[in-house]
């Protein structure tokens, strides 16, 4: 049976009478970014005709001492997931993740809260924070926004203690801060800015503040033509040597120079449509040696477009996915043959069969096995994150899901083909949804762990699975939201090593990654077009001597 779409003027009737569908089943979704409230959950019962019956615990296990549990505002739930990052500089990864009760929140690897975690925010910490060693010390940072209902967001950097800096929080006119910050290094000066869309209902504004709080003038700040609507993207997407930033309001798409000057054609609409939540993801998709602009609309029917740095549309380009969605795309390579591919996925249907999921080449072709979908309705809103979890090189996808039965919800988890991958889906209390699975290697043995929220009324429970056989890191990695953990969506995240950025990771690398260890205001210097964090050989977030290892490993597999 073809599943029924929602349209938009029910889920009105269902948020003012949400006791409407009986059932134990649940389905949630947001309100959209241009709401006056945006991003507040609706709940509702829901039979979805096909629930099937809540499974028991998944064949694979947790880490002891998971799942954790945090308090949130059961108004606004977390989104995109959790940080997976060396804090403590001890080779194992800590989990990182905001509350919407107004905390941000970090534990080792064994569940244990850091000292000086959580931290208590002014304002709701709704968004995953990004992190990153902003000033090159080699000690991680951590970049919070956080929101009100209409007003009084903040933005907040912790040091790895915990500590909330010197000058912070700051205030931006008392508006709420949209989506996960994204770090960049706009000027090179060794140091990353901070890439903040303030929400200025009806409008917004692009702003770049620097790690002391101070904020970048001169065209700064960019004015929106409505309210902001996704993370930023950034990267050189005409291959200038210059970085661009990629913004979208709700209604418009723009592509801005560090200096604040508009890039020549942009800002550029795409008639008909607009923007909620999906941070856009850049890649050389056709091998013409500048950035395509992958990115996804929203109403009326949700797409994804392939655009030319000038803005084009690609051949084969947009798909459209039937539903409204908040998905933000995913670029990678999902066989190892250096040919790119795109996912996205949707709200879906309900009653009935349902689309969540898919998969094409750069041409627009669906791949086999693909859309992945649920007999019971739903669809996948997360981010959708691919690691080689089993070392076959080949890519395995993960996704959230927007339904729960009997309070249990799913985390599918799928092969290349679009095949369910052994233990998968993972079935944690609480909706998955709008978060998606975080992937690292956080106790350091060697197989990946796969880190998800899900969300419970006002808990949400912070789940680290087990995941079994050993992985390889590869150029198609995109293991968390946005691509790494100081967003920006630019493809490849990483290929781990290649620290020339000549497309292999060689012996030619080796002069190289001793000065990104060393000295990296030189690196920046030497090797302008690269990213020193191809030198986090281990994952772990920050470049040090652990990485050294990996690296040599790397280069003698």
């Amino acid at each position: 049976m073809k599943a029924a779409l929602l349209p938009p003027a029910l889920f009105a009737i269902l948020l003012a009478a949400p006791g409407l569908l009986a059932g134990d089943g649940k389905l949630v979704t947001i309100t959209d970014v241009s709401a006056a409230v945006q991003q507040m959950a609706i709940v509702w019962d829901y039979d979805g005709l096909l629930l099937p019956e809540p499974a028991g615990d998944s064949a694979i296990a947790q880490l002891p001492g998971w799942p954790v549990t945090m308090p949130i505002d059961g108004n606004f739930l977390p989104t995109r997931g959790a940080v997976l990052a060396d804090l403590t500089r001890d080779g194992k990864l800590e989990i990182i993740a905001a509350s919407t009760a107004g905390q941000v929140y970090a534990w080792d690897y064994t569940g244990q809260p850091l000292p000086g975690f959580p931290v208590s925010t002014i304002g709701l910490a709704q968004y995953a924070p990004a992190v990153d060693d902003l000033d090159g010390d080699g000690d991680l940072e951590i970049v919070q926004f956080t929101r009100g209902w209409t007003e009084g967001g903040r933005l907040y950097i912790l040091d790895h203690t915990g500590r909330v800096l010197p000058g912070f929080p700051v205030s931006v006119n008392n508006n709420n801060l949209s989506s996960s910050p994204t770090l960049y290094d706009l000027d090179k000066d060794g140091k990353l800015e901070i890439v903040v869309g303030e929400r200025a209902w009806p409008i917004g504004y692009i702003r770049i503040f620097e790690m002391d709080g101070t904020e970048w003038g001169g065209k700064w700040p960019v004015a929106l033509d409505h309210v902001p609507a996704a993370s930023a993207s950034v990267g050189d997407v005409d291959q200038d040597g210059v970085p661009e930033i990629f913004y979208v309001s709700y209604n418009t798409m723009y592509l801005v120079r560090p200096d604040g000057s508009a890039v020549p054609g942009w800002p550029r609409q795409i008639p008909g449509t607009n923007f909620s939540y999906q941070s856009a993801a850049l890649a050389d998709l056709n091998h013409d040696g500048d950035l395509e602009i992958v990115v996804g609309t929203h109403r009326p029917d949700g797409a994804c477009h392939a655009l030319n740095h000038d803005g084009t549309e690609l051949p084969g380009w947009p798909k459209g996915l039937g539903t409204w969605t908040y998905c933000p795309p995913t670029v990678t390579d999902l066989e190892g043959d250096g040919k790119l591919e795109i996912l996205d996925g949707r709200a879906g249907g309900f009653g009935g069969y349902s689309d969540c999921f898919w998969a094409w080449d750069v041409a627009g072709n669906v791949k086999p096995g693909f859309p992945y979908g649920m007999a019971h309705g739903g669809g996948s809103e997360g981010p959708l994150t691919v690691a080689d979890i089993n070392s076959d090189g080949r890519m395995e996808i993960f996704a959230d899901h927007n339904i729960t039965q009997g309070g249990i919800g799913w985390l599918f988890g799928v092969d290349f083909n679009g095949k369910d991958l052994p233990g998968f889906p993972l079935r944690p209390e609480g909706v998955t949804y709008m978060n998606g699975a975080t992937i690292g290697d956080v106790d350091g043995d060697g197989d990946y762990e796969l880190c998800v929220i899900s969300c419970s009324g006002t808990t949400a429970n912070v789940n680290l699975y087990d995941l079994p056989d050993s992985f390889r890191t590869t150029r198609g990695d995109w293991k968390t939201y946005h691509g790494r953990n100081r967003r920006g969506g630019l493809y490849p995240a990483a290929l781990v090593g290649d620290l020339n950025c000549d497309g292999v990771v060689n012996n030619f690398d080796i002069d190289p990654f001793v000065l990104a260890l060393t000295d990296p205001a030189e690196y920046a210097k030497r090797f302008p077009r690269c990213d020193r964090m191809l030198a986090d050989c281990n994952g772990d977030g920050v470049v040090d001597n652990f990485d050294i290892d990996p690296f040599v490993k790397l280069l003698t597999p």
